[in-house]
């Protein structure tokens, strides 16, 4: 009897420790700076790039402010970049090109069932 007790006690407690994963799949534009011509607006935004996939996870979560309690370590992951370059003019006659990174990034959240 003492052994159906502390089975059913057991299993009861590791029931609420469950928890659910679910992934989250979001989208996010960085600002990589404002330049005097297009090539350097791109080749910064291909650095930034570079500059985020060569970040550890953890890392990578704060740069894509990812700051869920919730996030399961290890799992932000970038799915896709591209550069989209801005050109635009405070005065007239001076054009700048601003560099924007678009980041479409992964990442898995536990959700616990306890309440």
């Amino acid at each position: 009897m003492k052994k159906i007790i502390l089975a059913v006690t057991a299993l009861t407690l590791s029931a609420g420790a469950f928890a659910s994963i679910d992934t989250n799949h979001k989208a996010r534009s960085i600002n990589a700076g404002v330049y005097a011509s297009q090539e350097q607006a791109y080749a910064a935004g291909f650095k930034k790039i570079e500059q985020l996939q060569a970040l550890p996870s953890n890392k990578l979560a704060n740069e894509l402010s990812v700051w869920q309690n919730s996030v399961v370590p290890k799992s932000v992951k970038i799915d896709g970049t591209e550069v989209v370059v801005q050109s635009f003019a405070k005065q007239p006659g001076v054009v700048e090109y601003r560099s924007i990174v678009k980041v479409d990034y992964q990442y898995k959240t536990r959700e616990s069932n306890r309440n």
